[in-house]
């Protein structure tokens, strides 16, 4: 194989090393940005506050009621034994309005119950969501830190194979380099690739006759039959 086609096969090298740390870096970027899922334990905690109000809300809700019927039946009573009532019908009325307001009292009695257990066993969630963030943070600190540092070496490794790679293309004919690297962007692993067995490694297409005598004869990698490879012996 000619020393042309040999600089191509280790342009494709430095290129594929490339990209792979180029995935890595991606990889690294998406683990920043998730922050070890510190944003959905902040909105699951959210949540639960959110949650929280609204059964304090029904609570309040609830508390008020029983109150306003404990103080008109304190007020009925307050009538009944005023002295003030005229006749039996009046008196009945009034009798069966507290009953009414008590019967109306023993049936949310359990509700408040329901809304205040409710409430403690979202408080605990709550208080343990809080614990889970902060122990999160205080290792997100530390991997944040691992995370910036690998980022950094990766992309170090990635300037230095940029620079051998630019070292080799200089002396590269540029149309065919330039085709070389559309490929590699349409295909994301491979650019170039040898005759075997009569057929390119980049597309398995078994090739011409002719075509494989042009492409033995050719000292620079030459286009391959499907429009896409580069083939080089």
């Amino acid at each position: 194989m000619s020393e042309e086609n040999l600089n191509y096969f280790e342009i494709q090298k430095y290129d594929t090393d490339i990209m792979s740390f180029q995935k890595e870096i991606s990889s690294i970027d998406e683990k920043l940005k998730d922050q070890m899922g510190l944003d959905g334990l902040k909105e699951k905690l959210t949540m639960i506050q959110n949650k929280i109000e609204e059964q304090e809300k029904i609570q309040r809700k609830i508390l008020s009621s029983i109150k306003e019927n404990e103080d008109s039946i304190n007020n009925i009573n307050t009538t009944i034994y005023s002295g003030k009532i005229r006749n039996n019908k009046e008196l009945d009325a009034l009798k069966i309005e507290i009953k009414t307001k008590s019967e109306f009292i023993s049936n949310i009695d359990p509700k408040k119950e329901l809304v205040a257990n409710n409430i403690i066993k979202l408080e605990s969630i709550k208080e343990n969501a809080e614990l889970k963030i902060l122990d999160t943070e205080d290792k997100w600190i530390l991997e944040e830190k691992k995370l910036f540092e690998k980022k950094k070496n990766i992309s170090e490794k990635i300037t230095i194979l940029s620079n051998q790679r630019e070292n080799i293309s200089d002396l590269l004919d540029k149309r065919i380099l330039t085709l070389y690297e559309n490929f590699l962007l349409k295909s994301g692993n491979l650019g170039i690739g040898k005759l075997e067995n009569n057929k390119s490694t980049c597309c398995k297409i078994e090739l011409p006759n002719a075509f494989i005598e042009k492409v033995k004869s050719s000292v620079i990698p030459i286009i391959c039959n499907c429009g896409k490879s580069l083939v080089s012996e």
